[in-house]
């Protein structure tokens, strides 16, 4: 299991590393209002996406092994073109209720959000088979194409508007689609016809619950997007975001791989010390990289991002304390999510959205970009407790338990 989370890691700190790439390009080239635009866009993309998710999310990680996949298979394709067309026309409505700009790309938003979703759908069930090395292959093929593509309009073609992204969006995805489909066929002729089909009310039960918990999380600090009604602020705020985010990498990597292992296997003692062990050491590793912002120049990040990012700093050290209670509580969430606890899971982070709700309003009027951090950080401090507790109370661990690290760490590397 250990080479398992460590291969994650190398990935996903590539891939890390290719979306600060990503970053730095669109908002230094585009500027601080495009970036805005442009993340307002993907926003929109990513609420379909956890919306549709539902039924195609990786609540099925938990489904595939026990039951039919062809048929798992065919009711997510029909689901997500429904989905798609029904969730896109309500979103229109939101965004002109917060007349936000960027009403003109709803047919962009809808095409790339079923290119996204089905790509996102193949990969589901090539991590649900335990395709480790492939999962971890395109996770770093999208963004890398979609950087090269990027700055190949950018600097050969001079073109810097939100069109250049679009297009990367698109070209990354679309390639990426191609590869996990032919994977996906490739599961399926080697896949047993004996199983069970599947009920998609099951599945749908679960998923549910799951995307609630996901749409909750994201939303707890996108709503904030909305809040803000200004584009530069949201371009600074939205990158900001992504910079302190990326520390979540480590967390993310040990729970890829404790949620699969707890879908394929019947092990609940080792997975109980794996999971506790996992979160420490993330918040460890998460504090560590947060003491190291510390020491880096707030003129560094402006002379990386453009003249329209000074705060980035400041923004990223007023949130970091909701990231590193993320840190800690996201490979014990994926404990829940691999043994089926979705609405434990849904009912914490919609607690974390409702903090945002009825403080947001409020913080981002007195205190504009901090204040939209505050919030956000409360919201994640709430979610995070809610689940440490009730991991720790079920299992009878104690506070002392927090600390204790050595005789756990032995048993991960025994275990494959």
């Amino acid at each position: 299991m250990l080479k398992k989370i460590i291969a994650t890691l190398f990935t996903r700190g590539f891939v890390a590393l290719v979306n600060l790439a990503i970053l730095l390009v669109s908002s230094k080239q585009l500027g601080g209002d495009i970036r805005g635009q442009v993340s307002l866009l993907i926003l929109n993309i990513a609420i379909i996406q956890v919306i549709n998710e539902i039924y195609t999310g990786y609540a099925l990680v938990y489904f595939i092994p026990k039951y039919a996949l062809k048929n798992i298979y065919s009711n997510g394709i029909i689901w997500s073109v429904l989905c798609i067309l029904l969730t896109t026309i309500t979103l229109i409505g939101l965004n002109v209720y917060f007349n936000i700009s960027i009403n003109r790309y709803w047919i962009h938003i809808a095409v790339l959000a079923f290119i996204i979703i089905i790509h996102s759908f193949n990969g589901v069930v090539i991590l649900a088979k335990e395709k480790i090395r492939i999962y971890n292959f395109l996770n770093f093929f999208q963004p890398s194409l979609l950087l090269i593509v990027l700055a190949f309009q950018i600097f050969v073609f001079n073109l810097k508007t939100i069109d250049s992204y679009i297009i990367a969006l698109y070209v990354s995805f679309l390639s990426s689609l191609v590869i996990s489909s032919i994977q996906v066929f490739a599961v399926f002729k080697n896949t047993k016809e004996s199983l069970p089909e599947c009920s998609p009310k099951i599945i749908f039960k679960k998923g549910f619950f799951n995307q609630l918990a996901n749409l909750s999380h994201m939303l707890s600090n996108r709503y904030n997007f909305y809040l803000l009604s200004n584009n530069v602020l949201v371009g600074i705020y939205s990158s900001s975001t992504s910079l302190i985010e990326s520390i979540l990498i480590i967390s993310n990597s040990a729970a890829t791989i404790i949620l699969t292992y707890i879908a394929n296997k019947n092990d609940e003692t080792n997975s109980v010390k794996i999971t506790f062990l996992l979160s420490k050491i993330c918040f460890l590793l998460s504090l560590v990289c947060v003491l190291v912002l510390l020491f880096i120049p707030s003129g560094f990040f402006t002379f990386l991002l453009g003249k329209d990012f000074t705060e980035t700093k400041q923004v990223m050290l007023c949130l970091s304390p909701g990231i590193l209670c993320i840190s800690f509580s996201t490979v014990i969430s994926h404990y829940f999510s691999g043994s089926g606890r979705q609405r434990l899971i849904a009912a914490a982070n919609f607690s974390g959205l409702f903090t945002t709700v009825i403080t947001g309003y409020f913080l981002v009027s007195k205190f504009q970009l901090y204040g939209a951090c505050y919030a956000t950080g409360l919201s994640y401090f709430v979610a995070s407790v809610i689940m440490v507790v009730v991991f720790m109370r079920e299992h009878k661990l104690s506070l002392w338990s927090l600390f204790k690290l050595k005789n756990e760490f032995k048993l991960l590397k025994s275990i494959n």
